[in-house]
């Protein structure tokens, strides 16, 4: 896993000096428990403006003719950047995700939310997976539609990712 930090205020603060350590033990978890990850490149981002932005390039850089501006103009409706721990997408080696440090308020924000991601970085590593998610994200920035049917079928895959996800915060407790 390569771990940077990007924008941060006042050198990133304790959360991130926290997150950098248990990186590698919830990477251990995660894969003990669901199997094998992808190439992960984490970024601890301090900057809640920026979630967006970070995301929403490394997707750019996957759809041919979409530029960065493009997508961030259109930002996507499922995001909620100011709130948001994290967020995890494809990008081109493997798996971007991105910890929204300057939201979190406890060491147990950092645990759950780096476990929640990681679960998240296992469901779109397999050739399938991503290759489902980019078919999507050609469909949400306006490349390619999908129909009806398999966007329902996809969104509501994403909803039970997202239960899987969660359940799985209770790995944190062994950080």
């Amino acid at each position: 896993m390569h771990i940077s930090i990007e924008r941060f205020l006042f050198g990133g603060g304790p959360y991130s000096k926290y997150a950098k350590a248990i990186a590698p033990h919830a990477e251990k978890l995660v894969r003990d428990k669901f199997g094998p990850l992808p190439a992960i490149h984490l970024i601890l981002n301090g900057d809640a403006s920026q979630l967006d932005h970070l995301v929403n390039t490394a997707e750019a850089k996957l759809l041919p003719g979409v530029t960065p501006t493009d997508v961030n103009a259109a930002s996507r409706a499922d995001r909620h950047s100011r709130r948001a721990y994290g967020q995890t997408t494809i990008d081109r080696d493997g798996v971007l995700i991105v910890l929204q440090i300057a939201n979190m308020h406890g060491e147990i924000d950092v645990a759950q939310t780096l476990v929640h991601e990681l679960v998240h970085a296992h469901q779109l590593g397999n050739r399938t997976a991503r290759g489902l998610h980019l078919d999507y994200l050609k469909h949400v920035w306006g490349q390619t539609p999908m129909k009806s049917n398999t966007v329902s079928a996809y969104e509501l895959l994403i909803d039970q990712r997202e239960h899987e996800a969660y359940d799985a915060e209770d790995l944190a407790a062994r950080l």
